[in-house]
Parts: C-alpha cells; sequence; structure tokens
C-alpha cells in the first residue's frame, strides 16, 4: 500500500493481491463498503469542488484507471502499471462476484447507459446475478424509490456508472441506508476494452484529457509552492472536463480501434487475479 495526494486529494493504492483481499473484507463484514474507480476527469472535478474531494476521500478504496495517476502520485511501480493497463483489479472483482453469485443491483441514469453497463458487465465473465436494475430517469420517487428497491431486493453489490459528482453525492446521502455490503462506481474507461478485458487506449478525448491533467498538475503544483496558493489556486480556469470528453468523442480519431500492447502488458493480461479467498 503507498499512500498518494494527486491535486490536493489524498487517497491510498493498493495493489490488486491487496485490493481483491479488502473487498472479501468487505463482503463480509456486515458494513455497505464503498470503491469508486478514479480518472482523470474525476480528480480534476474533485480538486475544484471541495464536497466532491472530501466525498473521495471517504471512500473505502479508490481505484486509478490509469498510470498517470500514479505516476502524478510519485508512484513508479511497473506491476502496478501492467495492473492498471490489463483492467485486472475489475476482471477479479466480476470474477469473484459471478463464482459466488453475489447478488447485483445495477444503477445508472438513463435506461440506455443502463442497458450498455449491464452487457458490458456480462461480457467478462458471463451473466451475473442480477437481482434489480435502475435507471435514475425511469424511476418515479427519484433516489429514494432507488433506495427502497435496493433494501427489498438485498443485494450484496451495487454497481452504478453514474458521472460525478453524482455517483459520490448518491453515495453521500444514501449509504447508511443501503442494505448491501458493497457499493462500485465503474467508470466507462474500465469497461472500453480488448478482446483480453485490457482497456483500450488512444483516441482524441483521450489525449486531450491527458495534456488537461497533465497542465492542471503542473499549475498545481507551482501554486501550492507559493504562501498563498489556497487562495489563488483556480481549477475553474481550465476547461471543463465534460467538454474534453465531448468533444474528443465527437472527432475520434482512434477510440475503437485496438493498439498492440506492449508486451509486459500481453503477459499480465493473460494472469488470473487473485480474489482474495483463502
Amino acid at each position: 500500500m503507498k499512500k498518494l495526494t494527486v491535486l490536493g486529494i489524498e487517497f491510498k493504492d493498493y495493489s490488486v493481491r491487496e485490493s481483491m483481499r479488502r473487498i472479501t473484507m468487505y463482503l463480509n463484514n456486515g458494513i455497505c463498503n464503498t470503491v469508486d474507480f478514479i480518472t482523470h476527469d474525476v480528480l480534476l472535478k474533485a480538486s475544484a469542488d471541495e464536497s466532491m474531494k472530501e466525498d473521495l476521500e471517504n471512500m473505502d478504496l479508490l481505484i486509478p484507471t490509469n498510470n498517470d495517476i500514479l505516476q502524478a502520485g510519485n508512484v513508479s511501480s511497473r506491476s502496478r502499471g501492467r495492473e492498471i493497463e490489463s483492467n485486472l483489479f475489475l476482471k477479479g472483482l466480476l470474477r469473484k462476484i459471478s463464482k459466488e453469485g453475489r447478488g447485483v443491483f445495477l444503477i445508472s441514469q438513463t435506461k440506455q447507459k443502463l442497458d450498455a453497463l449491464q452487457e458490458s458487465l456480462t461480457g467478462f465473465y458471463g451473466p451475473l446475478n442480477i437481482v434489480y436494475a435502475a435507471s435514475r430517469e425511469d424511476t418515479a420517487g427519484g433516489d429514494d424509490s432507488i433506495v427502497n428497491e435496493v433494501n427489498s431486493s438485498l443485494p450484496d453489490v451495487i454497481m452504478m456508472n453514474l458521472e460525478s459528482p453524482d455517483a459520490e453525492r448518491f453515495i453521500r446521502e444514501n449509504r447508511m441506508k443501503l442494505n448491501a455490503q458493497l457499493i462500485v462506481v465503474i467508470r466507462d474507461v474500465s469497461l472500453r476494452v480488448n478482446s483480453r478485458g485490457a482497456v483500450k487506449k488512444g483516441g482524441l478525448s483521450e489525449f486531450l484529457m491527458r495534456r488537461l491533467f497533465k497542465n492542471a498538475l503542473n499549475t498545481y503544483d507551482r501554486e501550492s509552492a507559493s504562501a498563498d496558493s489556497s487562495e489563488n489556486r483556480k481549477m475553474e480556469e481550465f476547461p471543463d472536463p465534460e467538454k474534453i470528453i465531448e468533444f474528443g468523442n465527437k472527432v475520434s480519431l482512434g477510440d475503437n480501434s485496438d493498439e498492440k500492447p506492449d508486451e509486459e502488458a500481453d503477459e499480465n493480461r493473460n494472469e488470473s487475479p487473485d480474489d482474495g479467498a483463502d
């Protein structure tokens, strides 16, 4: 385990083996634990939103989705990098949920996104034991009704692909009401995979987001070095991450093509992650 601080957000990074051991504990400790996959844009949003920053830091487990995040936290580990590139934690998590027959409750913003989430998840290890699937837009009564459905369905795991900060706000407001062992916030980047389940690389949106993230890091580090940085740092000077993603998707130069992975990452993709079982 290593402690990281990225854009002022503090969290702990675990290897996949360590993370899966924590998942085993979460599924058996009798309380509702939380896992959030963090991306460039999630961290950018949190750096400009104190409430979202606090929500992220209150998660039980944060999973970086890109090596840039580790490097920004001064973590240089080839083995961790390969784990992230090969999507090893998500594969291990879904394998464990499927193998143990854990009940899964899906939450998304729209019916279209809900269907896409279900299709993507079942593409890893086949059908999951999905006990209910809820679209926020189509649920009369809003989040309160979704909470009631969760408590009626008694799932082990809630998996959602809500955007930030909605996902973090939903967890903050409802975590103590939910009768579930684990809440997982999944990002689209972890579901956009090749035939081996590894995260696809490339595309204009990713290129622009990485540049935006690195510019934000440089600005944060530069202004943090000055005595009055806390008053002068204005992350809103950077473009809205959502607009970057939208623009990149419209004029994508390679989102649908598989890049040839490096040899080390390719070897790691064939490994079976430890599912935390003794």
